[in-house]
């Protein structure tokens, strides 16, 4: 009657130190969210997943993953490394964001007035601040700790909502939207009552 999701990514392994482009945005991290029955007007009110795999090589490792192992030539040419496109992921993600935040509140009828905190994945604060601006949601209402961390790939949805809640911005009853997005490329929205 317990489910653990766990989230995590050593991204210090796959990212080139010396790319100074891409480095200092990343960090190792993991978090992880112990789910459980509630009371029934708590949990999960909808969500959305999606993927586009036609933008996968914006933000890609070439070799290093078992479909295609690092060579000794992969190496020396620096393919092991995390590639990415900074500009076309963050039109993207922008885009992509904004939209299935949207999309959420349109399926349950809400505004962003209603929900009382949004939890998004902590990559660029360029992206959660311009995705914020299109939607008209308030700086208050977000909560985030990419200046702690960096962007923790899989791990920063699970440590953004515990900072939250050990922070004392999440309370019983609450309304909380979660939205992360990633290499793929892919995402996925969720509406939560806390």
């Amino acid at each position: 009657k317990l489910a653990l999701v766990i989230g995590g990514d050593c991204n210090s392994r796959i990212v080139n130190p010396e790319d100074r482009r891409v480095a200092p945005l990343f960090g190792d991290g993991a978090g992880a969210v112990l789910l459980s029955k509630g009371d029934p007007h708590q949990g999960l009110t909808c969500y959305q997943t999606g993927s586009d795999g036609s933008g996968c090589s914006l933000l890609d490792r070439p070799s290093g993953g078992t479909r295609n192992p690092a060579t000794a030539d992969d190496i020396a040419a620096g393919r092991h490394f995390l590639n990415m496109d900074g500009r076309s992921v963050f039109k993207w993600a922008v885009r992509t964001v904004a939209d299935s935040i949207d999309l959420m509140l349109t399926k349950t009828g809400m505004s962003v007035h209603e929900v009382d905190l949004f939890l998004m994945h902590q990559a660029n604060i360029r992206i959660i601040d311009s995705a914020c601006e299109q939607l008209g949601i308030p700086r208050e209402k977000v909560f985030n700790n990419l200046d702690r961390y960096g962007n923790t790939s899989g791990g920063s949805i699970p440590i953004v909502l515990d900072e939250a809640f050990q922070s004392g911005r999440i309370n019983r009853g609450d309304t909380i939207l979660l939205s992360g997005f990633g290499a793929g490329l892919a995402w996925g929205t969720g509406l939560f009552r806390w």
